[in-house]
């Protein structure tokens, strides 16, 4: 009985502690709600908007080296401006619109002076903080870089005074830069301006020639590349964070192709683009000028367009043949074509001088008539090929024509003779007669100009990816070929036209673009200049090879060069072997890559473009007394300055319409700001 009471306890108990655990496990299951804990939440400020200007453009252009003849346009000289430091920036003269002063840019230098005038030296010292986007900095490196490429590669922009430097050395870390030059050169200022980053631009393949032809890899100003894309034809700059001066108060400017007149002022109605630089006439400039609140005005730009024949060329070695080559050409044509637009041409009438240059007048000879200068290819001995003969039918039976009598030969010899000869001249043809054949070709077409049996023949090189100067050399070429002259047009390379082709004789002419708004006497002696020649130096009594004539340019009858030529006799120089080769090196470098495209000059010209150059004689009168002579050289035919219609629309200020032509509007861009967002 006790068992079993102590068995119903221990079971009760048993039982007790399950239902507790029941009751504790029910209130675990079901937990109050945990106590919800509300951070204080922060909205995001909104990131700032971007202040973007956009400029209407027309294409981007061939590459974006300043110094090349090939990247003349519009975008790379704005481009260069905007990224590239120079040691002095040209601004409008304000006694003056049609010239320029040249300034120091104190963001590059703390200060730049002539420090000796024998030799002539210049001193530049440059800002510590001066560097390359990448933190390379900017030093002395970069301006001998610059200098060495500019009198050694070819198809460079007027090197005429970076050839007058004998040296240049560093100090004080690269931020002392001293330049000696052989004689004073007033123009000094204009040198060194778009210095390239030499650190980058050596190593890139293809070098100064070609290395910057897509973009330029770092700055060293107020913006940047950020990226360039030719098929949209827009280059979009962005602020330089590394930059160390004042900023550029844009955050972005944008370079993009607007389209045609129309499209460009819709652009600018819709506030899409807030800068136009646009090449265009009346109809494009009044359509901008009606939208409320758009200035307009119109920009020369820094360059022309220029034909030149090469006169190391058989063909063209005579000035008889290049004056007549020329008189064919109709400048006014051609400048029709490179616009499109005939309110659109600045033309161009003088040697050396483009019409925005101070001083320029239309110097131009009067062109003379298409049988005038076919005369004169005829008096060089170029004749159109006659027609041929045609054949004269014959009839066995018929009787020959009657001959005279003839007096009755004295001896048998002769009377067989007398006989052999009429029977020859009595023969009829039995096909026609063919005109002149070539050396080892058939028979030319009637009409051809050969002299000899030699056609005229000429190729004209243009620069690869140049549409405009391609356009003009096929419209010359086919003005030629009306007028029997076998002509063609080849695209090359830029380095391989303006070198090898050139020199080589492998084309006869080029069309391109020469720089404008520079020093007159830099780019008289660049174009025209003779390639100096030392008279018979010698070392320690030996005499020194010189170099041969044949390699020399062709030098024309212009008058007064025979006589200046003959009398001209140097005194032999006694240079040691270091001299010797110096001179001979720089000698070669003028031949293999010539400033002097035509490789004509008139030694008679010389001493006075050498005394323009170094300051002895006033520059604006030698280049208006050359005007004639170099003319008489029949190499260079200008046809036109480059201009754009600008205009600047409500959306921005600041912009200023009437810069310096070699800096152009965008080179004020950093200071433009945006007034509607």
């Amino acid at each position: 009985m006790s068992r079993t009471r102590a068995r119903r306890r221990l079971i009760g108990a048993t039982a007790g502690l399950a239902v507790a655990a029941l009751v504790l496990t029910g209130c675990t299951a079901d937990p109050p709600p945990p106590i919800e804990q509300t951070e204080p939440t922060t909205t995001p400020a909104p990131a700032p908007k971007r202040s973007t200007v956009v400029v209407a453009i027309d294409e981007v252009g061939s590459g974006f080296n300043p110094h090349l003849l090939a990247d003349q346009s519009p975008v790379a000289n704005a481009v260069a401006e905007l990224v590239l430091p120079s040691a002095f920036r040209a601004v409008p003269d304000p006694e003056n619109p049609a010239a320029a002063l040249w300034v120091p840019d104190d963001s590059l230098l703390l200060s730049a002076e002539v420090t000796d005038e024998a030799p002539f030296t210049i001193t530049y010292r440059l800002r510590d903080e001066a560097q390359w986007s990448d933190g390379a900095p900017i030093v002395a490196e970069d301006f001998r870089y610059l200098w060495r490429q500019m009198i050694t590669q070819p198809g460079v922009v007027d090197p005429a005074g970076y050839r007058l430097i004998d040296d240049i050395r560093s100090s004080g870390g690269g931020k002392i830069v001293t330049v000696t030059l052989r004689e004073p050169y007033p123009a000094w200022r204009e040198l060194f301006t778009n210095l390239l980053p030499a650190h980058l631009v050596k190593d890139t393949p293809g070098g100064f020639s070609t290395g910057l032809s897509e973009t330029i890899p770092v700055s060293g100003a107020r913006f940047h590349v950020d990226n360039v894309d030719r098929g949209r034809a827009e280059v979009l700059l962005e602020r330089n964070d590394r930059f160390w001066g004042t900023p550029a108060g844009p955050d972005e400017l944008i370079m993009r192709r607007a389209g045609t007149d129309a499209q460009v002022t819709e652009s600018v109605r819709s506030d899409d683009a807030q800068v136009v630089q646009s090449a265009g006439g009346v109809a494009l400039e009044a359509q901008l000028a009606a939208v409320p609140g758009v200035r307009t005005g119109v920009q020369l730009q820094p360059r022309t367009l220029d034909l030149t024949l090469n006169t190391r060329t058989a063909e063209l070695a005579d000035p008889v043949v290049r004056r007549g080559m020329l008189d064919l050409l109709d400048p006014e044509l051609l400048g029709l074509v490179a616009t499109a637009n005939s309110t659109g041409v600045v033309r161009a009438r003088a040697q050396v001088l483009a019409p925005s240059d101070p001083g320029y007048t239309d110097t131009m000879p009067a062109r003379l008539s298409r049988e005038q200068a076919l005369g004169r290819l005829a008096e060089a001995g170029y004749l159109p090929v006659p027609p041929a003969v045609p054949p004269v039918p014959t009839d066995p039976g018929a009787p020959g024509p009657e001959a005279p009598e003839a007096a009755a030969p004295e001896t048998g010899a002769s009377e067989t003779a007398a006989s052999e000869t009429a029977a020859s001249e009595t023969a009829a043809p039995t096909s026609a007669t063919p005109g002149p054949r070539t050396p080892d070709g058939p028979a030319l077409p009637e009409g051809t100009l050969a002299r000899a049996g030699v056609p005229l023949t000429l190729v004209v090189g243009v620069p690869e990816g140049d549409e405009t100067a391609r356009a003009v050399a096929r419209t010359a070429v086919d003005l030629w070929r009306g007028a029997g002259i076998d002509a063609s047009v080849d695209e090359l390379p830029p380095d391989e036209l303006y070198g090898e082709a050139l020199v080589e004789g492998t084309v006869h002419a080029v069309v391109g673009w020469m720089r404008a708004g520079g020093d007159p006497a830099t780019a008289a002696l660049s174009r025209f200049g003779c390639v100096p020649v030392a008279a018979a130096p010698t070392v320690a009594g030996e005499d020194l090879p010189t170099v041969p004539e044949s390699d020399l340019p062709a030098q024309p009858d212009a008058p007064g060069t025979a006589e200046a030529a003959q009398s001209s006799d140097p005194a032999t120089t006694t240079l040691d072997e270091d001299d010797v080769e110096e001179r001979e090196d720089a000698l070669a470098v003028q031949l293999e890559a010539p400033s002097n495209l035509s490789g004509a000059c008139d030694p008679g010209l010389e001493p006075d473009l050498l005394a323009a150059l170094n300051g002895t004689t006033d520059p604006a009168k030698v280049v208006a007394d050359a005007q004639a002579r170099l003319w008489d050289l029949a190499v260079n035919l200008p046809i036109l300055q480059d201009r754009a219609v600008v205009a600047a629309g409500p959306g921005v200020e600041n912009v200023s319409l009437t810069a310096a032509v070699a800096t152009g509007i965008l080179g004020d861009a950093h200071l433009w700001g945006r007034t509607t967002p």
